[in-house]
């Protein structure tokens, strides 16, 4: 009797487990459920998404050379007003008409304003950092003339103030990548840049063109490939556009920054001919590709370049130079 009841008492159990698992699992199933599981997993990969390290390169540096749209304008980026540059007018001085500080770059950044002597990112106390508190338009010594940045606005969000202090908090870690001649240069040369009339639309290898227009007068210089800028420009005398032991002292930075070359100063306008320039963040990009080899579309070094035809003029080596005393433009 005993033992009828035991089996009795198991199969019962059994039955109770089974009818369990079984509701269990068409609930799990019900469209409900699934809804539910679905928008769990979503916060869950959300917050694994934000687990990760705020990017200088992605996240950071846009904020500051991109202009911010609100309605159908947009606003000055940052860039506008916090650069520097070296101009024929300048007469060597750095211009920087904004407290001497550049945002173009993370070195500019982290190197501060008045000329690198004020630091405006602190890694140690963010909430300190001279770089939030003008995005937040506080500060002990925010004076009368010391508005929230940037100047007239449209300001920066909760949201981008919380992603550059989060940056500044996990260390303010660059991440800017290796300089690359097809993504950093090569399109600054050969697609309109402000829009201006792209640099290879005159600067280009013409040695088999007869038209007047593309004449020995662009300088005989091809900006159109890696080749043409290694083998330089072949004016009345061969001039080297890139300077590998001194990149600031590059023909090719001194033409778009319009500094004044050893020629004759009446002879030197920065190029593009007649504007809009590149502005100083576009110029360091190629500044930074200078410094780090100049190296070509494939990683070869400037001396594997095949410079053959490369800049050749039709008829000679031409009458325009590389500083500019041709009479054409670019």
């Amino acid at each position: 009797m005993l033992k009828n009841k035991g089996k009795c008492f198991l199969v019962f159990s059994g039955i109770i487990v089974s009818v369990f698992l079984t509701t269990t699992h068409l609930w799990s199933d019900s469209p409900d459920n699934q809804s539910k599981v679905e928008v769990k997993n979503r916060e869950l990969k959300s917050a694994q998404k934000n687990k990760k390290p705020v990017s200088f390169t992605d996240d950071i540096l846009p904020l500051f050379v991109k202009p911010k749209k609100k309605g159908g304008s947009e606003s000055i980026p940052c860039i506008t007003c916090h650069f520097s540059s070296l101009t024929i007018e300048s007469h060597g001085i750095p211009e920087n008409a904004m407290t001497e500080l550049s945002m173009g770059s993370y070195k500019d950044i982290m190197a501060g304003a008045d000329a690198g002597t004020e630091p405006i990112v602190d890694t140690e106390d963010p909430d300190k950092s001279l770089l939030l508190q003008r995005l937040k338009g506080e500060g002990e010594d925010l004076g009368m003339y010391d508005g929230r940045m940037p100047y007239g606005g449209p300001f920066f969000t909760k949201k981008e103030i919380a992603t550059i202090r989060k940056w500044i908090e996990e260390g303010a870690i660059d991440d800017t990548p290796s300089p690359d001649f097809n993504r950093d240069v090569l399109p600054l040369l050969t697609k309109p840049v402000n829009g201006s009339t792209p640099c290879s639309l005159c600067h280009y290898n013409n040695s088999g063109s007869t038209s007047k227009e593309r004449s020995q007068s662009q300088a005989c210089l091809d900006l159109s490939n890696w080749e043409g800028i290694i083998s330089g420009a072949d004016g009345i005398i061969h001039e080297i556009l890139i300077d590998l032991e001194n990149p600031a002292n590059s023909m090719l930075l001194k033409r778009l920054r319009g500094q004044q070359t050893e020629e004759e100063v009446e002879g030197d306008h920065r190029m593009p001919f007649g504007g809009p320039y590149f502005t100083e963040y576009e110029i360091q990009k190629i500044e930074r590709w200078i410094a780090n080899g100049a190296k070509g579309p494939h990683g070869e070094d400037p001396g594997e370049a095949d410079t053959s035809g490369a800049g050749e003029c039709l008829g000679g080596s031409g009458s325009g130079s590389g500083s500019g005393s041709g009479s054409g433009g670019e």
